[in-house]
């Protein structure tokens, strides 16, 4: 069995000056290098910042990364070269029992929310950037293509490049932008194109954004922005009839556990139930019916109601995560706990680690 984990991170933001080198018109922003070192200590000169400044300290958690701090062992900080070393990286995944994996960025809001042609800028030189960085790998690594949300007239000419020109199997949803929640008519032909190419679409969101933002402290944005971004972006496609207008599309969303769906499930219904007469002139069936036929959540293999979610939300739509090497990632032993639970069958089992992602990705 092909063992899928659908979530890991790059660390990119070890080398701004090289993953966006950029040229011409942009070329002022290209990052400056100001040492040499290829850890959490790395440090650039540069004006590509998606959020105030504030919002950067308030998150700030580099001392988990810090090779100098030792916090829990230095285990943690030590991971990071599969970051970047792509050697590390599928030696780690080959001790873990992982056959293929999708990578992301981890600063993934420097090309999606940068408004304008510089965003598309960095979404471009992000791409071809990461293309270069797993070759060798490609049978192993594959890159999520990632779009400039914030230049939407740009979105179609990127998920081309992504998919005819890069090869990428999928490509990066936002769950909003700066400017635009993702039912905005200014995306409709992006999910036109994108159902036509039948490109599956990954909502991993940032952990800032317009409410996360509001805390001052990191944990606090920690909690809550991965389910509360994820939120607005399914209550979108949702709500605002993305699924009624493109049956075909296929969104994972990210880095919430599969329990997260069954509770915004249940309230879209409750809400449709007392609403449909005259309040939601976008969709013509519960809100729940489409989840389970469009939407894919990625799981954690220790929570504690996954067989509920199995149940109440659909087991062909279930896929392994395993946030590598991030520190709150469950690596190592990702595959292994799911395996070792007693409280799914084996052909669940089987679906969450392999056949779901190969539906989903078409492989």
């Amino acid at each position: 069995m092909t063992i899928f984990d659908m979530d890991s991170h790059l660390r990119e933001e070890y080398f701004l000056d090289e993953v966006y080198r950029l040229e011409g018109k942009f070329a002022e922003y290209s990052p400056v290098r100001l040492n040499d070192e290829k850890n959490v200590r790395a440090k650039f000169r540069h004006n590509l910042r998606p959020w105030p400044p504030e919002v950067r300290a308030h998150f700030n958690h580099s001392l988990v990364y810090d090779p100098s701090e030792n916090w829990n062992g230095g285990d943690v900080a030590r991971r990071q070269v599969g970051g970047w070393d792509m050697a590390r990286r599928v030696a780690d995944n080959e001790r873990e029992g992982i056959d293929r994996q999708m990578l992301f960025p981890t600063h993934l809001s420097i090309p999606t929310y940068i408004r304008g042609e510089l965003g598309a800028a960095l979404a471009r030189s992000y791409n071809n950037w990461v293309k270069k960085l797993v070759a060798g790998h490609e049978d192993r690594l594959w890159p999520v293509g990632i779009l400039p949300w914030g230049h939407p007239e740009a979105l179609c000419d990127e998920l081309d490049h992504c998919v005819r020109t890069l090869g990428f199997r999928c490509v990066h949803l936002t769950p909003y932008s700066h400017d635009h929640t993702l039912d905005d008519p200014v995306f409709e032909p992006f999910f036109d194109r994108a159902e036509r190419l039948r490109v599956p679409l990954m909502l991993h969101p940032a952990s800032m954004g317009d409410l996360i933002n509001r805390f001052d402290n990191f944990f606090a944005m920690h909690v809550l922005g991965r389910p509360f971004n994820c939120t607005a972006g399914l209550v979108a496609l949702t709500t605002g009839g993305i699924f009624e207008r493109h049956p075909n599309l296929k969104v994972a969303f990210f880095e919430c556990s599969a329990e997260w769906i069954l509770y915004w499930m249940h309230r879209m219904d409750d809400d449709y139930e007392r609403m449909k007469n005259g309040f939601t002139p976008k969709i013509t069936r519960k809100p729940s019916e489409y989840v389970k036929k469009n939407c894919y959540v990625t799981c954690e293999a220790d929570e504690k109601l996954l067989a509920l979610a199995l149940s109440e939300f659909n087991e062909d739509r279930v896929l392994l995560a395993s946030d590598y090497p991030h520190f709150d990632s469950e690596y190592p032993g990702t595959v292994n706990r799911l395996r070792e639970r007693s409280d799914i069958t084996e052909t669940q089992k089987q679906k969450i680690l392999c056949e779901n992602a190969r539906e989903f990705l078409g492989v």
